[in-house]
C-alpha cells in the first residue's frame, strides 16, 4: 500500500508541477500593456536635432532635448490608483552627451516611447506622470532603480560629485542677427511637477492601449522668454521654476 502511495505521488508530483506553473505563468501574463508616446514638436513641426526652426521671429536650432518621465499612475473607475513600479524613464532626442568631464560618452538617442506591461486588468479614467525625479531619489542618486542613473549625463555635478538629477534639459544655439549659446535645464525639488489627464483606458481585456502626446518645445521658449534668458539653470530659479511650471500647465497635450 505504502508502495503504491508513493508510486502515485511520483506520477503525479510533476502533473502538480506543472499545473502550478501554468497557474503562475497565467497570473504574470494575465494582464495587458500601455505604451505612452511622447511626440516632441515645435509648434506645428516635429522637433529634431539640427534643424532651424524660425520662432518668434527668430531662428533656433537645437542638439539636444531630454526630460524623466516618472511615476506613471492609472486612476480607476473607483478612485483608486495603480501606481506602476519602478517608473523612471528618459524620454530624449540628443546628439552624444559627454559624461564625467568627457571621461565618458553617452551615445546619440531618440526615444519617444514608454510600454508599460503587467497593468492589472481594470477601467481607468485618467493618467498621472511627473517630469522629473521625486525628492527621495533626487536626494539620493545612489538608490538607482527604473532608468536613472547618474552615467546618462543628467545630473548637476560639484567638485566632481554627482549631486541631483537635472528633470529636463533643452539644448541649441539661437540667432537674431547675433548668435546665443541656448541651454535650458529644469532641477531641484521644488521643481519636480505632476499632471495628470482624463482619459478612458479600457483596459479591462487582456492587449495593449496606446496614448499618444503632444509636447511643444515653443511652450518652455516663451515661458522664460529665451531670447534675453538663453541660460536657464539653478541660478535662475525664477526662471526654473517657469521653465517647470511650462511642463504642468502647457507642454504636454493629448493627440
Amino acid at each position: 500500500m505504502l508502495k503504491s502511495t508513493l508510486k502515485s505521488l511520483l506520477i503525479y508530483s510533476p502533473l502538480l508541477s506543472l499545473i502550478s506553473c501554468s497557474k503562475e505563468k497565467e497570473i504574470i501574463t494575465n494582464n495587458s500593456s500601455l505604451e505612452l508616446i511622447f511626440d516632441n514638436r515645435v509648434g506645428n513641426e516635429d522637433f529634431a536635432i539640427n534643424k532651424t526652426y524660425n520662432i518668434d521671429g527668430k531662428n533656433y536650432t537645437f542638439d539636444s532635448f531630454r526630460y524623466w518621465i516618472s511615476n506613471i499612475k492609472l486612476e480607476a473607475l473607483d478612485g483608486s490608483w495603480y501606481e506602476v513600479p519602478n517608473a523612471y524613464y528618459l524620454i530624449e532626442e540628443t546628439s552624444e552627451v559627454a559624461v564625467q568631464e568627457g571621461q565618458y560618452t553617452y551615445p546619440a538617442n531618440k526615444r519617444e516611447s514608454i510600454t508599460l506591461n503587467n497593468i492589472p486588468k481594470n477601467t481607468y479614467k485618467s493618467i498621472s506622470f511627473a517630469v522629473g525625479v521625486d525628492e527621495k531619489r533626487n536626494n539620493n542618486l545612489s538608490d538607482a532603480i527604473g532608468e536613472l542613473s547618474a552615467m546618462k549625463g543628467m545630473t548637476n555635478v560639484s567638485w566632481m560629485w554627482h549631486t541631483s538629477y537635472i528633470f529636463s534639459s533643452l539644448k541649441g544655439m539661437v540667432v537674431d542677427k547675433t548668435s546665443k549659446v541656448l541651454k535650458i535645464e529644469t532641477g531641484l525639488n521644488e521643481n519636480y511637477r505632476t499632471i495628470t489627464v482624463k482619459k478612458d483606458i479600457n483596459l479591462a481585456k487582456d492587449g495593449k492601449e496606446i496614448i499618444k502626446f503632444e509636447g511643444d518645445v515653443a511652450t518652455i521658449l516663451q515661458a522664460v522668454d529665451s531670447w534675453n534668458n538663453p541660460a536657464v539653470a539653478a541660478s535662475t530659479p525664477e526662471l526654473m521654476e517657469k521653465a517647470a511650471e511650462a511642463f504642468k500647465n502647457n507642454f504636454f497635450k493629448l493627440k
